[in-house]
């Protein structure tokens, strides 16, 4: 969890503040989310910026970003938050967008507040609980992944067909001195061109999962290795070769140069029988053989010691001080065996029981205590020995620590246990053929067939197939490649016990090694039960689908490729007073919407009539800018609602899983009182232009009077310093009148929808009409159609305006137009003097500059109602460049 308190911290963000209240009071009322609200998408940006967060919870229709457009910029930096879209917009082509674009899930606004937070509150916990489980996941692995890193020994995995080393842990690594992943191992291990002859590989396969031990000198490396191999499976399925390999150089050559010593011990020891006469020439090669004797039990890793009768400890290698985490041997010297060094002393007990009665032991593993009373694990070689008299006078020998390859082999050991449960307890049934025979099948392959284990192994597999495909198989097996797959997921049938039915399954079956040879190893599934898990996991999804479309408040109905009805959902049949009984199998579905048989949007998209929407639709069709192959409209449907209503329809194709047309499906929304409030908006509209035209009229006419008033004044005034008091007066007067002529340009803007317009037929006549005859024009590439406010003509008549006013000295206008990044950029340039850097925004603001001051601000409102932008780019001395920024939604190649 995020935050304090172990809450769940949850970002909702709405451009509609009392819903974020309420979001917040319904969400936090069970006590385990913490709720942070954001009004727009880019304060919840800041949000994520200054605070982590577990879920996030958007709306879709807010200003300035939308909520999917949000849902991108916080996937650009979060993959894994969980993104929820709580909205009222209901349109399937938003639900796609949603979900392509990562959102965990959707949920419409709308209906009962109490059900509906509820069902929001259980989603946030569903999709903060998943990425918290997949969270906790991944850091189990990286925790294993640790395991293998803290070993001292060598870790490894390899590809065992590519030879690619897929793994090494981090000592090895470090030991390497740089990254091998990637690479060949028997390149970079052992410095060769082709494979080892002495790889384990066809080992460890021939007795899968068992592993191997060995030995290996590393003449690169130059050291001894004391290895395990097996075969394990690695995350992608495949079967790969796992080694653990200990160094044991040290113990090597320690034991090496002991087994030496021992030699010129017992070479000496004859001598002196049988050349007691030469004792003095031999002393001095005697105390240079004890020399290299105690040279060796002082150096080497293993432990020799030697106890007394009562089990004291009498002499010890220095190496046990290492072994037993002790500083000296005087902490050690004298005392007791199994009190000190054994957890249970009963285990020393047990020892000196196989001593007593076979005078040695060899490889004798045992558990012992170091000081700190950590575990240890050991392995020793020890005999009696006796005193001149023969009397027993203890035990001596040497001990190894085995504890990092006892862990090893208890892991191992762990995983082939596993590997076996897992084996005996899968569904599919498993088998192994050598020769024709079965050599090995679990109990769920035996069962399929009617047989016990028992009844079944060394027989031949073929008894077991039904004839038609006896010899096939039995072809295909002995003629096969090596590592070769036979049959993948192929439904045959097998014979069962009592030799009347034949069993349906799916078998897969490969070549590969069972204990060093060629052998086939198969599994099969029960046809009939997978069949059923499949039939119904179609019920499922099909009654999953069913019930979306049915209770979505949305009314839409699905047509097949033969424009027959095979979904009418409920909200469709309350809005058409059509039951659902009544249409679906019929091409009636006409009949929710017109008098007369005629097509619908799904029909015309589904036969590909693009051409006819035009016809039926009279221009209102327009094709989706979400979903592929979709288009929409909007018309009036009398005969629906008690005064008739507003219907905005959208049709999409639908495809199967490759890709091909199966049908169309066909929505519609209620726009009847959006289109009530256009209108009387319009209505409100002409009223206040109509206000508006008059008061103008009646101030402008006020102005003149005042005017000519002072015109008067001032023929009657003969003083000077007088009339200087009427200059203020003038400049007012002056103001009104200007601010009263921008007020008649800023009415009519946004009065009317936008429209498509041509840019050339603009261009010609607001400025090529326009410009004095000593000024070239030129332009290049604006064959585009822009879609604006009607005003658009004022864009560019108040750009020329500009240059003629305050451009100077200009000889060349020239527009031209780029396409850029979904972009269209219009670019108005002259060669003036240009625009200082300083006033190059400042230009755009009410009242700004001489003249009106209005000119340029009211570039930049027409624009922005179509989202369209105006910047000034341009250089000072080298003229000025106004640059429009076009959508791509907003413009289209002029058709002549």
């Amino acid at each position: 969890m995020s935050g304090s308190d172990s809450l769940y911290q949850v970002l909702c963000v709405d451009d509609e503040e009392f819903l974020l209240d309420l979001c917040k009071l319904f969400l936090e009322r069970s006590g385990d989310l913490k709720v942070d609200t954001a009004l727009s998408a880019s304060l919840g940006l800041e949000r994520l910026r200054e605070k982590e967060y577990d879920a996030i919870i958007s709306d879709y229709e807010m200003p300035g970003m939308n909520g999917v457009e949000f849902l991108k910029e916080v996937r650009a930096f979060d993959e894994n938050i969980p993104f929820i879209i709580f909205t009222g917009r209901g349109r399937e082509e938003v639900v796609i967008e949603a979900l392509n674009n990562g959102a965990d899930f959707y949920l419409q606004k709308g209906g009962d507040p109490k059900a509906q937070f509820a069902e929001l509150k259980s989603k946030v916990d569903h999709a903060i609980k998943q990425k918290h489980a997949e969270k906790i996941l991944e850091q189990e692995r990286q925790q294993l992944l640790s395991i293998f890193d803290s070993l001292d020994q060598v870790v490894y995995v390899s590809d065992p067909k590519t030879y690619e080393i897929l793994y090494v842990n981090k000592s090895f690594q470090n030991f390497l001195g740089h990254d091998v992943i990637g690479r060949i191992c028997y390149e970079e291990f052992q410095n060769r061109k082709t494979p080892c002859e002495f790889c384990t590989n066809s080992i460890i396969f021939s007795q899968k999962p068992l592993p191997y031990s060995w030995e290996h000198y590393n003449s690169v490396f130059n050291r001894y290795y004391s290895i395990v191999d097996r075969v394990i499976r690695w995350p992608d399925g495949r079967d790969v070769r796992l080694e653990v390999a200990t160094d044991v150089t040290e113990a090597k050559r320690a034991l090496e140069e002991l087994n030496a010593a021992y030699e010129e011990i017992a070479s000496s020891e004859d001598e002196l029988k049988h050349q007691f006469l030469e004792l003095n020439e031999s002393r001095e090669n005697l105390k240079e053989s004890e020399e290299r004797y105690r040279s060796v039990i002082e150096n080497t890793q293993d432990v020799f010691y030697r106890s007394d009768a009562q089990g004291n400890l009498i002499m010890a290698s220095p190496s046990a001080l290492r072994l037993f985490g002790y500083d000296s041997l005087d902490e050690i010297i004298g005392k007791n065996i199994a009190d000190t060094f054994y957890q249970n002393p009963d285990e020393r007990q047990k020892l000196m029981e196989i001593l007593q009665k076979k005078g040695s032991v060899y490889n004798y593993e045992t558990p012992l205590l170091k000081r700190d009373k950590t575990p240890i694990w050991v392995s020793t070689n020890t005999h009696v020995y006796y005193d001149k008299n023969g009397a027993f006078a203890g035990v001596e020998g040497n001990i190894r620590d085995i504890t990092d390859i006892k862990k090893t082999s208890m892991a191992l050991r762990e995983n082939e246990e596993l590997y076996r449960f897992l084996v005996e307890h899968i569904e599919d049934g498993v088998f192994i053929v050598q020769d024709d025979l079965i050599v090995f099948c679990n109990a769920t392959f035996a069962n399929i067939i009617g047989y016990s284990r028992d009844e079944i192994l060394g027989s031949p597999m073929y008894e077991y197939i039904s004839p038609e495909y006896r010899d096939e198989l039995i072809w295909k097996c002995h003629n096969s490649k090596e590592y070769d797959v036979i049959i993948e997921s192929s439904e045959i049938r097998f014979l069962h016990k009592d030799k009347k039915t034949k069993v349906s399954v799916i078998i897969s079956l490969r070549i590969g090694e069972y204990k060093g040879r060629h052998a086939c190893i198969g599994t099969i599934h029960h046809a009939a039960r997978l069949y059923e898990q499949v039939e119904h996991s179609l019920r499922e999804s099909r009654a999953m689908l069913n019930a979306i479309l049915q209770e979505s408040p949305i009314p839409q109905f699905v047509i097949d490729k033969n424009h027959k009805v095979v979904y009418w959902n409920q909200a469709l049949s309350v809005y058409s007073g059509i039951p659902s009984n009544e249409v679906i199998g019929t091409d009636e579905h006409w009949r929710a919407f017109y008098p007369e048989p005629r097509p619908c949007i799904a029909d015309l998209i589904l036969d590909g009539r693009i051409d006819d929407l035009v016809l039926w639709y009279k221009g209102n069709a327009k094709q989706s800018t979400l979903v592929k192959d979709a288009w929409s409209s909007i018309g009036f449907f009398s005969h629906l609602g008690e005064h008739g209503i507003w219907l905005y329809f959208t049709g999409a194709l639908l495809r199967d899983s490759n890709g091909d047309v199966w049908g169309a499906l066909e929505t519609l929304e209620d726009v009847t009182e959006q289109k009530m409030n256009e209108e009387g908006l319009r209505e409100a509209n002409k009223k206040l232009n109509l206000l508006s035209e008059t008061t103008r009229h009646d101030i402008l006419n006020t102005l003149t009077v005042l005017t000519g008033a002072m015109d008067l004044i001032r023929d009657e005034i003969s003083d000077q310093a007088a009339s200087s008091y009427l200059q203020p007066v003038d400049t007012a007067l002056d103001t009104i009148y200007r601010q009263i002529l921008f007020t008649r340009d800023y009415q009519n803007l946004g009065i009317t929808s936008p429209v498509w317009q041509s840019l050339p037929a603009i261009i010609e006549e607001t400025i090529i009409r326009v410009l004095p005859k000593e000024i070239r024009f030129t332009q290049d590439n604006i064959n585009y159609d822009i879609y604006a406010d009607a005003m658009l003509g004022r864009v560019f008549a108040n750009l020329v305006d500009n240059t003629l006013r305050h451009g100077g000295t200009v000889s060349e206008v020239r527009v031209t137009a780029r396409e850029e990044q979904d972009m269209l950029y219009i670019s108005y340039a002259d060669d003036g003097k240009g625009i200082e850097d300083s006033i190059k925004e400042q230009i755009f603001n009410r009242g700004f500059g001489s003249h009106t001051g209005y000119g340029l601000f009211l570039v930049r409102e027409i624009l922005s109602i179509t989202h369209c932008t105006i910047q000034e780019v341009g250089t000072v001395g080298k003229g000025v460049v106004f640059e429009i920024h076009v959508p791509s939604t907003y413009f289209k190649i002029h058709q002549s």
